[in-house]
């Protein structure tokens, strides 16, 4: 019998996938040969089986940032119980096979020197997209800006020219299953940071797109600068402060505010309520004039504003 592989949400998300010419082939055969050979093929493309980890290469768009990343418990978890859940891969071109998801199961075999348990299935470069996002929605685990670069891969391998940049989205939304104005923004994010501050960041789990977004937009702003402070991002501290970090890094210091000085030959000395001026001769004249008028203006300021508190005194 067929091996079940995906769920309901995998179907939904592939749609209705197109008759094969070896299908079509099948038909034209007597029913018997045609529901063994049928049986025969559908067996072989969910076949589960041990491979050599050396024979799976990994996909050209990763949906982790450090897939290696506390490895050591589930390498344990293989050594002691055995790989419970297959890995999923598909066919390629010469004859090796391509990883779609469970590439940390396969890197622990690959530590352990074991061979790996793998579902091998045909599949296009969008189908195999599609089922690595939606195996990723169903673990939750994956943070938001590794969910972004995921998008980006996508968008990168599936959308080299403009016409196929328009369904290369289409794949990333329906394999993330989010909103096609979510993938775009998303997209921009991830290709307008710069990979190795990402990398210096991590995953910053619990962080969701605006924090992300602030980042951008500092980025954006001096892409140089940001670059350069890949190194001054502290390692010893969650992704979170990290982030932080970065962002503290790149927001430009506020002006401080300076406190208007005088000029050295005009001096004021206040005692009680009396103020007095030590000014030089020279500017005197200056000096004399211009406290006159701040004087006329200060107490024209008064009468104004006396006026307008009586016009609103209601009436008696």
């Amino acid at each position: 019998m067929a091996r079940k592989v995906f769920g309901d949400s995998l179907k939904n998300a592939m749609g209705q996938s197109p008759v094969r010419d070896d299908d079509a082939e099948i038909k034209r055969t007597s029913p018997t040969v045609a529901r063994a050979q049928a049986s025969v093929l559908e067996e072989d493309r969910h076949a589960t089986r041990l491979l050599d980890p050396s024979l799976i290469q990994m996909s050209a768009v990763m949906d982790r940032i450090d897939p290696s990343d506390g490895l050591g418990d589930l390498i344990s978890s293989i050594r002691e119980h055995g790989q419970k859940v297959p890995v999923l891969v598909r066919r390629t071109h010469d004859g090796t096979f391509e990883i779609v998801y469970g590439r940390r199961r396969l890197l622990a075999c690959r530590e352990l020197g074991q061979k790996v348990r793998a579902t091998v299935m045909e599949m296009t470069d969008e189908e195999a997209l599609i089922a690595q996002g939606v195996e990723n929605n169903a673990r939750q685990d994956l943070s938001f800006i590794e969910r972004a670069l995921f998008v980006a891969g996508i968008i990168r391998e599936l959308g080299k020219t403009d016409e196929t940049k328009k369904n290369a989205q289409t794949v990333a939304y329906r394999a993330l299953q989010i909103d096609e104005s979510l993938v775009s923004r998303m997209n921009r994010i991830a290709t307008g940071i710069p990979i190795e501050l990402i990398r210096a960041i991590g995953p910053a789990h619990g962080v969701g797109r605006r924090i992300w977004e602030k980042l951008f937009k500092l980025c954006e702003k001096d892409l140089a600068r940001a670059r350069a402070i890949t190194a001054e991002v502290p390692r010893n501290v969650p992704g979170s402060e990290r982030l932080e970090a970065a962002i503290a890094l790149l927001t430009p210091p506020k002006p401080s505010k300076r406190e208007p000085t005088l000029d050295a030959r005009v001096r004021i000395i206040r005692k009680g309520n009396k103020i007095t001026l030590d000014v030089d001769p020279t500017l005197i004249p200056q000096v004399e004039e211009a406290i006159r008028e701040l004087i006329t203006e200060l107490l024209d300021r008064g009468q104004d504003e006396t006026a307008d508190s009586t016009k609103n005194d209601p009436p008696s």
